[in-house]
């Protein structure tokens, strides 16, 4: 009897330390999602706190400086909040201020003599009397764009022509804005006129057309029988918008999401769909619809349900899932039912009746497990591990064979790449694949951008590449989801597990700030104009000298060396996707990215033979503006006060949007990396 009292005692003992073990654990994840909450909460925060102390620390130096210069003491060097370190730079021997200032000043004088020359010499030819006589007799507007380039507009604002003289050929280079014709002429070489006749003849002709095309176009919203045969695939004609002079005629789904869109094309004169062109609204109505009858017309939701359905029955086939109902009592029907919410997959008792079923919610493809009277009990996922219900769609990779080569583009997609150091994001690019001209556009990030009270670059280091990634979009107006992230050092291990890649340098490359060690002894940076073989010290080298460039066109250098990178991979002789896939797997351990291993080949194979078109830099050339942190917050008489103040403090170096206008920025880089 004693013996059953201690055992019953023991079994409630235990008993009781399980579920208090349980509640633990749950109170225990309960805290835990609160506090991850909290934590993100904190972080948006604390970013907001941090410009703010940014903008304060800027003003307290500006009132500081200007404190010791009214008692006569002298000026403060501040430490700088960013440094910069070079690998493999750190025993080299430093540069005397002299010797920086003789590189600069002598550079400076050279292109200043030559700049001023060749903007004479461009301006003789503006002010020509031909030039003249042309811009007379064809109704365009010279527009200066800067010292070395002048647009030609028409009377609406539409540039037909950009002229750009290029110093280092000594030519002047004309590009038509619609058909993206371009040819150089000497300055002296009569035959430009003719080009510019001829070419304004054409391109007028083609807004004409396609102004026509455009009003066509817009028929299709008054065309009934058009809108039903497309409502019969339950899809409508969405708002039209212009790019440029083109018009644009979304088709919907029936949930508002964009299927696919009509529009005119300038430069062809066509009406264009799905990549096909067609020559008249007829044939465009008959085709549309045509490709639209043969197409994957579901929205993402419809997919998702299928793929959970697929699931569901699948494991409602499997030996062994039945087994465990019959062991349980239950047989499953053998076919599904639904209303407006749910697919029912019904469980009978012994007796024949409803115990029970798995139900997949339609709008957010959840499954449920319901009761008899179609109540639900709990979702699925309560009973996965940790909560985390995974398909096994969503685990599938894809499977590594040759096959892969013919994989079809993924569609306009934007990429982050950033290479960083010590946690800083020295470099950042954006990568556009435009799959309606199968093009590459990149795009460079100045590190200096001011964004929200803080340079773009710190954003990285302070909260990661997610929020890098969020503000890049707002400011661009691109979708940016993914990014791959290289520290400097792996940035050498992967040039060299390629065996070099090969870059052109336009210019020579002399940095007297970077101290190479070659053959025992130091000599400066020096690298000449032409083609280079590079291992991956000398590929960084290339990549991270300014001290004679600016950080613009050390992004241009950066640009090459990803598009030397790309051809380095693709002359690896991978002829079989494996090899490719294998070598894949070992550049994602240098990487930092939310790419697997599976996506980066699936990307690469997708975009591998797509054109770079050319290097795009967000620059004081284009949209942007150079200034200072305490001078940006004066008003501009303030500024020019200041300036002339010379023990004045005007803080950190910065770029802006000119005009402070935003927009503007997100304009130029529609116009580079989205235009179709």
């Amino acid at each position: 009897m004693k013996k059953n009292v201690l055992i019953i005692a023991a079994a409630v003992l235990a008993t009781a330390v399980v579920l208090y073990s349980a509640f633990s654990i749950i109170s225990l994840r309960n805290q835990l999602s609160s506090s991850q909450q909290q934590i993100e909460i904190f972080m948006n925060q604390t970013r907001d706190d941090l410009g703010y102390i940014n903008e304060t620390q800027d003003v307290m130096k500006q009132n500081a400086q200007q404190v010791r210069q009214y008692v006569n003491l002298p000026s403060l060097n501040f430490p700088s909040r960013e440094t910069e370190e070079t690998p493999g730079q750190e025993d080299s021997p430093q540069s005397g201020n002299f010797e920086l200032a003789a590189y600069d000043a002598i550079s400076y004088l050279n292109s200043y003599n030559r700049d001023l020359t060749y903007i004479q010499n461009f301006n003789a030819f503006l002010n020509g009397s031909q030039f003249r006589s042309f811009l007379e007799s064809s109704g365009l507007d010279l527009r200066k764009t800067g010292d070395f380039s002048r647009n030609l507009l028409t009377d609406n604002e539409k540039s037909l022509f950009k002229m750009t003289f290029d110093r280092k050929e000594k030519q002047l280079e004309i590009s038509s804005g619609i058909f993206e014709v371009s040819q150089t002429f000497g300055l002296e070489d009569p035959a430009v006129f003719q080009f510019l006749e001829d070419e304004t003849q054409k391109q007028k002709g083609a807004l004409d057309y396609i102004s026509d095309l455009n009003s066509q176009l817009n028929s299709l919203y008054r065309d009934r029988n058009f809108r039903n045969s497309l409502g019969d695939l339950e899809l409508y004609l969405g708002d039209p918008v212009y790019r440029a002079e083109n018009l644009i005629v979304p088709v919907i789904r029936k949930d508002n999401s964009r299927y696919a869109r009509i529009t005119t094309h300038t430069a062809d004169g066509v009406f264009l769909f799905q990549q096909t062109s067609f020559t008249d609204l007829s044939s465009l109505k008959e085709g549309v619809l045509e490709i639209l009858s043969g197409s994957d017309l579901r929205t993402e939701a419809e997919i998702l349900d299928d793929l959970v359905k697929s699931e569901v029955e699948t494991l409602l086939e499997d030996e062994a899932f039945l087994a465990h109902l019959n062991k349980l009592g239950y047989t499953y029907r053998g076919h599904h039912r639904e209303d407006n919410d749910y697919y029912y997959y019904d469980l009978d008792d012994s007796e024949g009746n409803i115990a029970g079923a798995l139900a997949l919610q339609k709008e957010f493809g959840e499954v449920y497990l319901m009761d008899r009277d179609d109540i639900p009990v709990r979702s699925l996922k309560t009973f996965a591990p940790d909560h985390e219900l995974v398909y096994s769609f969503q685990n599938q990779e894809p499977v590594i064979s040759d096959e892969m080569i013919t994989i079809p583009s993924q569609g306009s997609e934007t990429f982050l790449l950033i290479g960083s150091h010590e946690h800083n994001a020295d470099t950042m690019i954006l990568v556009h694949f435009n799959s309606i001209q199968e093009q590459v556009s990149m795009l460079s990030i100045p590190r200096d951008l001011y964004y929200k009270g803080m340079k773009i670059n710190s954003i990285y280091r302070n909260y990661g590449p997610s929020r890098l990634m969020s503000d890049l979009s707002s400011i661009t107006g691109l979708n940016i989801s993914k990014y791959i992230a290289i520290d400097m050092y792996a940035f050498i291990d992967m040039v060299n597990i390629l065996g070099g890649i090969t870059v052109e340098l336009d210019e020579p490359l002399i940095d007297p700030t970077y101290k190479v060690r070659e053959n025992g002894r130091w000599s400066t940076l020096f690298y000449p104009a032409g083609e280079h073989h590079l291992d991956g010290v000398a590929a960084l080298r290339i990549a991270r000298s300014r001290h004679t460039s600016s950080d613009f066109e050390r992004a241009v250098r950066q640009q090459k060396v990803i598009a030397a990178l790309r051809d380095s991979i693709g002359s690896m002789g991978v002829t079989d996707v494996t090899k490719l896939y294998d070598f894949m797997q070992i550049a994602e351990k240098y990487l930092l990215t939310n790419f697997s291993t599976a996506e980066m080949v699936k990307y690469y194979l997708s975009y591998k033979d797509y054109k770079i078109r050319g290097q795009n830099v967000l620059n004081t050339d284009n949209v942007l503006y150079a200034t200072y942190t305490n001078l940006y917050r004066l008003s501009q008489e303030e500024q020019e006060s200041a300036l002339a103040d010379p023990d004045f403090y005007k803080g950190g170096w910065i770029v802006l949007p000119k005009n402070n206008d935003w927009n503007a920025i997100r304009d130029f880089v529609l116009s580079i990396m989205q235009s179709s």
